[in-house]
């Protein structure tokens, strides 16, 4: 965590469940009956014709998003995707006829393999677009998307259980009840996000697809890594002894409620960078330890719960993610949803191939600890980089091109009078040394500090009225308040879920239309309000 984020008041307030909406309990159905993920398919082995056309189904399904992703990924870069209510909603009754018909299959007295076919591929050609409908109908801030991620992970994996304890004849109908209640409100429901809450540029033949697709790899490189390994590694244990259904299924339970704990506890911090710097590695870390022990202990069987929880967790933290990317509206929800379903589809389809062609019945466990060292290895890779650019430049680059003073030597200089005036509002506008906040207490003993909420709402106050007066559009008015915070463009990249180059453009636009070069000639701009 960036030295600003440790002393100053981040913009985000605390995560709240409160907006639960029935579009969330008809998002869990969804995720429960989401067959192109293994444990979820796997839970009708016991169904009649199961063995004859599941792996023939997921296997469709796989190659089907695969496509539908390419080509859907092609269409947004070229500029010739065109945003239609009524083909989306005709793209929903395809999906949910597709699961039907190869839920009714598994339940026919003669196996029909061209109709599980069929099914599978136009299941998963419907997948991408989809997915793409919810994420733009629950897209929320990175704090909220991750407990949302956490609430609906958990109840999906509940359900998900209890369906694996059902008997194949009450399965089928549960299943098929459970798929269009998460479907069916897809076609009532209305997006959540509206275009006025992004200002994101849009693609142009200036920037081009390169950009756009830049743009979105920059901020969701890891967390896409982290949800295909775990896709990967599910994809190969479910086909294995050491894959059981239930350990998987509960082992969410856990993951869930830890991340919900994080995002009640933490959520003032940029929850993405946090949970990569402290989550992942303690949890990979107690999977080493507690797997050391020798083999037939309580804790060495403890570690593979762990392991399932730090799976979880990486899936969760990247389905968060993008969710947060659809909301930001930085690049295209279609490109933001299609690029993932396709990398995600493909390390299915690559865990199927593996473990069902390549080598059938093979115990895959040993590759378990495997990956996961190799992730926790790019993961520590990364943050070494990070930590490696903070030393040698802290605001390495996030100034340059902006007119704002390398460094923060400028920075405190500008707010010296501001200290000595008023220490609390100061402190609100982003103070990264205790020892300045304790010398502004002393430059004014009798002053009473304001309670920190009023002070920063008084900011916010302030920096509303220079939007308004100033006409900076909603995402500029957001990042004007991290500015006047004094947080860097890097930090305010982390906190929004942007691009730092995105994050650029919208501080060089507020530049701009304030007339100001300097962050100095900001901060004495908003104290002037």
């Amino acid at each position: 965590m960036d030295a600003e984020g440790r002393n100053a008041v981040p913009a985000q307030p605390s995560v709240r469940l409160a907006g639960l909406r029935p579009r969330h309990a008809a998002l869990c159905a969804f995720v429960t009956t989401l067959l192109a993920c293994v444990p979820v398919i796997v839970i009708f082995n016991g169904a009649p014709r199961y063995a004859a056309l599941g792996d023939l189904f997921l296997l469709c399904l796989l190659l089907g998003a695969m496509a539908s992703g390419v080509f859907q990924c092609a269409r947004v870069l070229s500029g010739a995707f065109r945003d239609s209510r009524r083909a989306s909603r005709g793209v929903v009754v395809a999906y949910l006829a597709a699961i039907l018909i190869f839920i009714v299959s598994l339940a026919a007295p003669d196996p029909w393999p061209l109709g599980a076919s069929a099914a599978g591929i136009v299941a998963g050609c419907a997948l991408p677009p989809v997915l793409c409908t919810w994420a733009r109908a629950v897209a929320a801030p990175m704090d909220r998307a991750l407990a949302l991620c956490a609430l609906v992970g958990g109840v999906a994996a509940l359900s998900g259980w209890v369906l694996l304890l059902l008997p194949p004849q009450l399965l089928l109908p549960v299943f098929c009840v459970l798929a269009v209640a998460g479907t069916v409100p897809l076609l009532l429901m209305e997006p959540a996000v509206s275009p006025e809450e992004g200002t994101a540029p849009q693609i142009s033949s200036a920037d081009g697809g390169k950009g756009a697709l830049g743009r979105l790899l920059s901020v969701t490189w890891l967390p896409l890594l982290g949800l295909a390994a775990y896709v990967f590694m599910t994809g190969l244990v479910s086909h294995s002894a050491f894959g059981t259904l239930p350990a998987t299924y509960l082992g969410a339970l856990p993951g869930a409620a830890l991340i919900l704990l994080i995002c009640a506890r933490w959520a003032r911090r940029p929850l993405l960078p946090w949970c990569y710097r402290v989550l992942v590695p303690l949890l990979a870390a107690a999977f080493v330890v507690l797997g050391a022990f020798p083999e037939g202990t309580f804790p060495q069987e403890a570690s593979v719960a762990v392991l399932y929880g730090f799976y979880l967790v990486l899936a969760m933290l990247g389905c968060a993610l993008f969710l947060a990317v659809t909301h930001s509206r930085e690049v295209a929800p279609e490109l933001t949803c299609s690029f993932a379903v396709t990398v995600v589809a493909a390390a299915a389809l690559a865990a199927y191939v593996l473990s069902s062609v390549v080598m059938p019945g093979a115990d895959f466990s040993p590759w378990l600890p495997v990956v996961t060292g190799l992730f926790v290895a790019v993961l520590l890779l990364s943050l070494g980089r990070t930590a490696w650019d903070e030393l040698v430049a802290p605001h390495g680059g996030a100034a340059e091109g902006e007119g704002i003073v390398p460094g923060d030597r400028g920075v405190r200089a500008a707010r010296a009078p501001v200290l000595a005036a008023n220490g609390a509002l100061a402190s609100s506008l982003g103070s990264t040394d205790a020892a300045e906040s304790k010398k502004a207490q002393s430059a004014s003993p009798s002053a009473p500090l304001a309670p920190e909420l009023s002070v920063r709402d008084t900011l916010e106050a302030r920096c509303a009225e220079v939007s308004a007066a100033r006409s900076l559009s909603p995402r500029e008015a957001e990042v004007l308040v991290y500015l006047a915070r004094g947080f860097t463009p890097a930090y305010i990249a982390k906190s929004l879920v942007l691009s730092i180059s995105t994050v650029r453009t919208h501080v060089r636009n507020i530049y701009r239309k304030l007339g100001i070069n300097k962050r100095e000639e900001l901060l004495h701009l908003i104290d002037e309000q």
